[in-house]
């Protein structure tokens, strides 16, 4: 989800490429196109899929839910991806320029999940880079909650509601593309505690508050646009209680992973939450 540059690395191609890169995985069963940024790829927690420089792994949501329902996967999340990659090129976190999202998708598609929308306006970028940034100078205080208060039209209340209505262009992109495609739109978990804090989200403490309101605030953008435009949405919010990065069970890697998987991204058991509420909607 995050802009990798800072936690991975030192930190129009045509049709042909793009089937190159998105092989689906084979099998007789419905179609699923996965669409998303980085917590549907879910850099790290296993092997990588190595086609491209999009930081999948193999053992993400989509690959779980098409192992368990017997769907013919093509998993074309991206990490770094914003809205704009559904209907427009991208660029990876390596800087390689990938096609469309969107065209992975057919009349043909039984199912489509998408996650995506947190990258929007650098907006989880602004907790995980720009604030850690900030507390390193001034640990005290609210500064990033501050600092958004004075961005006028770039503040998180006003750029939520901006994503909101990009993510129903997309959404609509999607059924225009897949009109009797079941389309799935998959909420963020619960990624920064109500308050507190802990030292593995190094920003402070009266900052957190502010970290959960854009957590909150993009669910409530998903789950909005998925009802203007009647498609179903899964709740991972309400699912992954207690397992934030602060959490006695964390299911988000916080500055350090202490396990496999990337800083500030999902580890295996938050992906395996995902597939099975996928799974269960499912029709």
């Amino acid at each position: 989800m995050v802009r990798l540059i800072a936690v991975v690395s030192a930190l129009g191609l045509t049709g042909a490429l793009l089937s190159g890169c998105l092989l689906p995985r084979g099998g007789s069963g419905p179609t699923y196109v996965a669409m998303g940024d980085s917590y549907t790829a879910a850099p790290y927690i296993g092997r990588l899929d190595k086609r491209d420089t999009c930081f999948r792994s193999r053992n993400n949501y989509p690959h779980l839910v098409a192992d368990e329902a017997d769907l013919d996967l093509t998993d074309a999340s991206c990490a770094a991806a914003t809205t704009e990659a559904v209907e427009g090129e991208q660029r990876t976190p390596q800087g390689k320029v990938r096609p469309p999202q969107l065209d992975a998708v057919d009349r043909d598609t039984d199912v489509v999940t998408l996650g995506i929308g947190a990258n929007d306006f650098n907006l989880i970028g602004r907790i995980i880079i720009d604030c850690v940034k900030v507390a390193r100078t001034v640990p005290a205080g609210q500064p990033c909650t501050d600092l958004d208060a004075r961005a006028g039209d770039d503040a998180v209340d006003s750029r939520l509601v901006e994503m909101e209505q990009r993510l129903v262009a997309v959404i609509e992109a999607v059924r225009a593309k897949a009109p009797d495609a079941q389309v799935l739109v998959i909420g963020y978990p619960q990624i920064f505690p109500e308050s507190g804090g802990c030292s593995d989200l190094p920003i402070p403490a009266a900052d957190v508050t502010f970290a959960r309101r854009l957590n909150v605030g993009a669910n409530k953008a998903l789950e909005a646009a998925a009802t203007e435009t009647g498609v179903d949405f899964v709740d991972v919010f309400a699912e992954t209680e207690g397992h934030d990065i602060c959490g006695d069970d964390p299911w988000i890697a916080g500055a350090i992973a202490h396990e496999k998987g990337q800083p500030y991204h999902p580890y295996a058991e938050e992906q395996e939450l995902v597939a099975r509420l996928v799974t269960e909607a499912l029709d």
